[in-house]
């Protein structure tokens, strides 16, 4: 009884137990009537179940900071480097504690992960170039002359980087900097101390030595450099192993399973952390199960189901900012089950209850979603390992037969999946948000006690039994589960009453086929070459309504173009160029962005105007006192105009000649309406239509007539009318007004 205390289950009493945990989500029951209570007409709630869609919360937080954020702003020195959490096979960026300079040295000392790590093996990135190392980097010690760690040796740090990895049980730092970099009082109070260990986070001593003066700038293109490892970071729990004790960290092994990583994420949480008894814990076990199947791959193979992977950072946000993303890039949902907060895994739950009546005035039936909700394309981001962990995006995906049902306007929005290190898993966590948030059917009512098990996330079948209701038959999930006592007449003896909101559901919406549902994924190879500039970072590219200039009715198609600073110093211009992919040369377009023209995330960026339906390539490179660097380059970019255009009015048709049928359209009242298109068809359906001729253009509320000719005796026809705009916008079809021949 997960949510019933001690007290109110002694009261309960004569009643039927529930039969445990349905479907991976009950309560393990309650009673279903009580007496003696004395509620004295008042209601008792006995604990509340919801269902928190994750993916939901997700659209409405849009994009949010990504991993190419994190890499930029986590190296800034700062005397209060940001808590984090490092979870899964992930490359984590470094926030410098400490580096000194002395002389050709840099002594310094970057926190990886704010609490301890698995990190059986690694590999360091020095400004994002991986870097081949010598010797034992958890060697603090060493002997003699040898003071143990790891010696760079590929080209250009060949020699030039000494580093050691603490994965938290380290107390002191190495010894060659307690020995060559030493404390002093007075003197050097910036160097360390024999108690500057870190212990209990992982971090990474390195000293960088700077060389050769004319190799220098091709070395360290940064001073200090951009430091990342990448490995396996955090221990969770997995109570699943009963040799793991959840309050013993020692105890606790790797691991990238999704719903483990969730539960450590609400237990571990450094501000509003969550006991063992504020949780449901069998249902992140169970989700855990469901985390480790395999799913097959396209390619052949497999992979977990759900895996998760990534920086978590605690400096800014509550713990609903922290927690949901890492949720929602698992397809996992929030459940609250009588104040316990549950794990709802990615999975469809099959029904276990039928209910055939509703209590107390029946259902109340929503077809709609929430507006807010509705969308029909989904841009969902995911965490590349083969772009060094960086965030990539997967091809903007309609969600099957929304885009029609909502008339053809697009409206697409993002799902950033900030935890999820698999192209893949992304595409699944994709499909089922998609259809999940497109179901349509609400309900909600009062159901009978022997619905007590449900929870949020359970499913039932309502099966009404009666034709007037016959469409509402089907399977629904609970989105949110209110249990309560209700008191009966004077006497003390009270009912059991469950008022429940369900939304309709569907096994549909988790079945996926890698033959048909996977999308080709290329990932360029990163080539880590530096010139002495650097190119500018990764470009993004943004279109439609927030990109297009729109100036009074006029709009301007353009496309913004976004990218992060290069990390050359001494940067003055980004020099862009823009060409048509189809035919076209580099120059077209061009122009110079001050380094100093950044946007509210710190990117660089330039509006680039564009040929609606005309796709484009952009090039942006560096320009220094020292030269200029590599091209970066984005193809096949198209510009994207969407206007929202009236229908056409007072459709009429009719007879005129034998075999010949006058139809009419009026244009709307619509300034950006330039004209219409008349189609004829043989049903109602303007699937079955085809133009009767080419779009006429008129002004607006002119009456637009045509006339189709040939037609034999009792014929019926079928005309629908749409507005046409600029841009080869068009409005949805108007409803069909008919005409039948003599």
């Amino acid at each position: 009884m997960p949510f019933l205390t001690t007290g109110l289950a002694s009261l309960l009493s004569g009643g039927l137990w529930g039969s445990g945990f349905l479907g991976g989500l009950g309560i393990g029951g309650a009673a279903t009537a009580a007496s003696g209570l004395g509620l004295g007409g008042a209601l008792l709630r006995i604990g509340a179940s919801l269902l928190i869609n994750t993916a939901v919360n997700a659209l409405q937080a849009g994009r949010g900071q990504t991993a190419q954020d994190y890499k930029r702003e986590l190296p800034a020195p700062t005397t209060a480097p940001a808590y984090r959490f490092v979870y899964g096979e992930t490359r984590a960026t470094g926030t410098p504690v400490g580096t000194p300079v002395r002389g050709p040295l840099i002594w310094g000392c970057w926190i990886l992960n704010s609490r301890p790590s698995y990190l059986p093996d690694f590999t360091l990135y020095l400004d994002e170039r991986a870097v081949t190392l010598t010797g034992d980097a958890f060697d603090f010690e060493g002997s003699g002359s040898d003071y143990g760690g790891a010696i760079a040796s590929n080209a250009p740090f060949d020699n030039w980087a000494h580093c050691w990895i603490g994965r938290g049980d380290q107390t002191t730092p190495p010894r060659w900097f307690r020995e060559q970099a030493p404390w002093a009082e007075g003197a050097d109070e910036e160097l360390w101390k024999a108690t500057d260990g870190w212990q209990g986070r992982t971090v990474i001593w390195i000293a960088f030595n700077a060389g050769p003066n004319e190799t220098r700038q091709e070395r360290w293109p940064n001073t200090p450099p951009i430091v990342e490892v990448e490995g396996k970071f955090s221990l969770v729990w997995d109570p699943r192993d009963e040799e793991q004790d959840g309050d013993d960290p020692s105890t606790w092994t790797w691991s990238d399973n999704h719903a483990l990583i969730c539960l450590d994420a609400v237990r571990q949480h450094p501000v509003r952390a969550y006991q063992v008894g504020s949780l449901h814990l069998q249902s992140f076990i169970d989700g855990a199960e469901t985390c480790d199947e395999s799913v097959g791959l396209n390619a052949g193979g497999s992979e977990a189901r759900y895996r998760a992977a990534g920086t978590m950072l605690f400096d800014t946000g509550e713990f609903e900012d922290h927690v949901l993303p890492l949720f929602a890039s698992g397809a996992a949902d929030i459940i609250r089950i009588g104040g316990k907060l549950g794990y709802a895994a990615g999975e469809y739950r099959a029904p276990t209850i039928t209910v055939t009546d509703f209590l107390q005035g029946g259902i109340e039936e929503t077809d709609l979603a929430p507006e807010d909700e509705l969308t029909n394309t989904l841009r969902v981001t995911y965490l590349s390992p083969d772009r060094g962990y960086e965030t990539a995006d997967l091809q903007p995906w309609e969600i099957p037969g929304a885009l029609t049902e909502d008339g053809g306007i697009p409206s697409v929005k993002d799902l950033p999946l900030s935890y999820c290190p698999s192209a893949t898993q992304a595409m699944r966590v994709r499909k089922i948000a998609g259809g999940r948030l497109r179901r349509q059917g609400r309900l909600s009512g009062v159901l009978p006690p022997e619905a007590f098990d449900l929870v949020g996330g359970a499913t039932v079948t309502i099966a009404a039994g009666h034709a007037a209701f016959a469409d509402l038959d089907g399977v629904y999930e609970i989105e949110s589960i209110n249990p309560a006592l209700d008191p009966l007449g004077q006497d003390g003896e009270v009912a059991m009453r469950l008022p429940v909101k369900l939304v309709r559901h569907s096994a549909d919406i988790y079945d996926w086929d890698p033959a048909t549902d996977e999308e080709a994924v290329v990932d360029e190879p990163y080539d880590g070459t530096r010139s002495a500039v650097q190119m500018p970072g990764t470009i993004t590219a943004t279109t439609g309504a927030a990109a297009n200039l729109d100036s009074g009715g006029t709009i301007t198609p353009r496309i913004l173009y976004e990218f992060d600073p290069s990390g050359s110093s001494g940067v003055e211009y980004y020099e862009w160029q823009m060409r048509t992919t189809t035919g076209g040369s580099w120059g077209e377009q061009s122009g110079l962005i001050p380094a100093d023209v950044r946007n509210g995330s710190d990117d660089v960026f330039v509006y680039v105007p564009g040929v609606a339906a005309v796709a484009q390539d952009f090039r942006v490179r560096t320009i220094t006192p020292n030269g200029k660097s590599d091209f970066r380059v984005l193809e096949n970019q198209t510009a994207i105009v969407s206007i929202d255009l009236d229908l056409p009015t007072n459709g009429k048709a009719s007879e005129t000649d034998p075999g010949t049928i006058a139809v009419s359209f009026r244009l709307p009242n619509d300034p950006d309406v330039r004209g219409l298109e008349i189609f004829a068809g043989p049903t109602s359906d303007p699937e079955d239509a085809a133009a009767l001729d080419d779009p006429v253009y008129a002004a607006q509320n002119t009456v637009i007539a045509l006339e189709e000719n040939g037609l034999g005796s009792g014929v019926t026809r079928y005309y629908f009318a749409r507005s046409r705009g600029d841009f080869s916008s068009a409005s949805a079809f108007t409803a069909a007004v008919s005409a039948t021949t003599a």
